[in-house]
């Protein structure tokens, strides 16, 4: 009896291997949604967090005897040049301003940092002003915006040299005596040196600190990357779709008469509905497999270790399965499918994604998510995707295997109803 169950469950197996929708479906747009993120976010590191940005320097800044030699161009090079943003920056000195600016422009940098000429001057002079442009690809956002962010630090904290110099000036002439230029000088150079070291020196780098959107503190390396997340919310997505499509043969197959006719044989009807259930569940765990095989590969996400990867597979093939054999079991025919489609699994699939979009960051959407077993789903393997071993998808695998029995359970007594 049970070579005659493996029988149809290989039968209907073979037959959704060959089946467009499933190919398209089931594989390749999960992918390739993947893909338009990665593509559009330029890529992966290693780690899977912010690629490194690559910058042209072109400084015009002189200095001379009269600022002992003080170069603040030169020291916005040696900050962005430094080992704590090596990883982050790349950075290239420009021969001149048309080539930084012809860099970007060929996109072979993504943005310039240009330094006009009396920089140093204007640091010194208390009513001095220059500005420093930043010359940017863009289609580019977050490299130019972390540069941006690099470089205004570095800005106020001359500001704040200036601030000290006046400081120093009123303490000096409320003692009775007069601060010299090369005085004044030299407490700005003191102070702007000193800030940028206990800037540079403070845990990595203090000018970039990495915080997740709830504001929890985050390492770059730890960053859960949004072509992982996005991957991960797709594979959940496109998994119940393919549940619902693959129980949606019952149907069509009843109304083809091809199921009546199986019926009529010696067959038992249970061995006939338990093999084309098998068929269900093998065909998700190979869809689920193959997502993660080539997404790993050609992504680079690093999914986790094998034994919670395979629990929280385990727990979304069940439910995804339970639950197309549940929505199929309260139709009455195919025509009804657009329905679960057009609605019901889009919908859900929506709201299970929803705390995709928002980086995982607790909050409403992501409890709202967990109203719909999708997000139970998601949840589990964005638990791994940050980093979360098997006692941290112990209760989200729960949960779904709980539905996913729930949903089994109701369908096949629909379907044994309909069929007695």
């Amino acid at each position: 009896m049970m070579m005659k169950v493996f029988d149809i469950a290989l039968k209907d197996l073979l037959r959704a291997l060959r089946n467009t929708f499933f190919l398209a479906f089931g594989l390749v747009f999960p992918l390739l949604m993947a893909g338009i993120f990665h593509f559009a976010f330029g890529g992966l590191g290693d780690d899977g967090g912010v690629p490194q940005v690559r910058i042209q320097f072109a400084s015009l800044d002189e200095t001379g005897p009269e600022y002992g030699h003080f170069s603040a161009g030169e020291m916005l090079f040696q900050l962005l040049d430094s080992e704590e943003l090596a990883d982050l920056l790349q950075v290239t000195p420009s021969l001149d301003i048309e080539s930084a600016r012809a860099a970007v422009d060929n996109q072979e940098a993504d943005v310039a940092v240009i330094v006009p000429a009396g920089f140093t001057a204007a640091v010194f002079d208390p009513d001095g002003r220059a500005s420093i442009e930043l010359y940017q690809d863009p289609t580019l956002m977050l490299g130019p915006a972390i540069v941006g962010d690099i470089v205004s630090s570095f800005v106020d904290t001359f500001a704040g040299s200036k601030i000290t110099a006046g400081l120093a000036y009123d303490l000096i002439a409320e003692q009775g005596a007069a601060a010299t230029e090369e005085t004044l000088q030299d407490v700005s150079s003191r102070y702007a040196h000193w800030a940028i070291e206990l800037k540079k020196e403070a845990g990595a780098n203090s000018l970039i600190e990495f915080r997740s959107p709830s504001g929890d503190d985050k390492p770059a390396g730890g960053a859960v990357s949004m072509v992982a997340l996005v991957m991960a919310g797709m594979m959940v997505f496109y998994v119940f779709f393919t549940g619902a499509a693959s129980a949606q043969s019952i149907l069509q197959e009843e109304e083809d008469g091809t199921l009546s006719r199986l019926f009529t044989t010696p067959t038992p009807q249970s061995t006939i509905l338990g093999g084309k259930f098998i068929s269900i569940f093998v065909l998700l765990v190979f869809q689920v497999v193959v997502l993660l095989a080539v997404s790993s590969l050609f992504f680079e996400i690093a999914w986790g270790d094998p034994l919670p990867v395979a629990l929280a597979t385990l727990g979304l093939v069940v439910v995804a399965a339970s639950f197309g054999i549940f929505i199929t079991s309260l139709l009455k025919d195919t025509r009804q499918t657009g329905i679960v489609y057009g609605g019901v699994m889009t919908v859900a699939g929506m709201i299970g994604m929803s705390s995709v979009f928002t980086g995982g960051a607790s909050g409403p959407m992501d409890t709202v998510s967990l109203i719909v077993p999708q997000g139970w789903g998601v949840l589990a393997w964005r638990l791994l995707l940050e980093g979360g071993g098997l006692s941290d998808v112990l209760f989200p695998v729960a949960v779904t295997l709980a539905l996913g029995v729930g949903f089994f359970v109701i369908g096949v007594l629909k379907f044994k109803k309909r069929f007695a």
